[in-house]
Formats: C-alpha cells, sequence, structure tokens
C-alpha cells in the first residue's frame, strides 16, 4: 500500500511539473504570436506593395510564417510556407519580422511556432 501511495504522489507530481511546463510555453508562445499580430498591418503592406494577390490572382491569400526562436528570443529560423512567393514580398515579410523584439523563453528554451495570416486585397 506504501509502494501504491509513493507511486501516486510521485505521478501528482510529474503530472503537475508537466502541465506547469507546458503552460510556460504556451504562456511565452502566446506572446510571441502577440508580436506578431502587433505587426499585423506592416505585413498586410508587405502583401499590398509587392502585389502579392496579383501573383496568385486571388483578392485572399493565406501565408504562414514558420519561426524558431532561440533561448535569447532572437530569430533563429524564419521561412514562409511552401508556396512561391515573390522574392520582394517574402523579403518585405522577412524585415518587419526580423525588428520584432521577442519576448525571451524561459530557461533559454527554443521555441518553435507556425503562424498563419490571412492577407486581403482590399
Amino acid at each position: 500500500m506504501k509502494y501504491l501511495l509513493a507511486t501516486i504522489t510521485f505521478f501528482s507530481l510529474f503530472a503537475c511539473s508537466f502541465i506547469e511546463k507546458r503552460s510556460e510555453t504556451r504562456d511565452i508562445q502566446t506572446k510571441i504570436v502577440g508580436k506578431l499580430n502587433e505587426n499585423a498591418p506592416k505585413l498586410s503592406d508587405c502583401a499590398k506593395k509587392h502585389n502579392l494577390f496579383g501573383s496568385f490572382d486571388q483578392k485572399r491569400v493565406r501565408v504562414v510564417l514558420d519561426i524558431t526562436l532561440n533561448g535569447n528570443g532572437q530569430i533563429q529560423k524564419f521561412k514562409l510556407d511552401e508556396k512561391l512567393y515573390p522574392d520582394n514580398f517574402a523579403n518585405c515579410v522577412f524585415k518587419v519580422v526580423d525588428l520584432i523584439i521577442f519576448p525571451k523563453p524561459e530557461e533559454g528554451k527554443i521555441i518553435e511556432l507556425e503562424q498563419p495570416f490571412i492577407f486581403s486585397a482590399k
């Protein structure tokens, strides 16, 4: 019985620790997405300025940013989803994202996320 109680206690502590770590990661991802969303108007300007809509002959275009931040909150990897975007649009988006000051992850963790944006020609 003591063994069972010790096992349950250990599992409960482990589970709480895992949930706490997961919520820290979710917290930092939420802050990062917030920073990206603050800059959505600038990203939208890139789409309009560099004729993203004409390139795809559509009035709305979905673009997914794939970002990895290092433990200091700096961009380690940045790419757009696999569509063939005009180079000037991709460069513009990178310049906007590169200027964002992202929060530093706790314990120097690497954070990976994908953030979709839907740009409209309106």
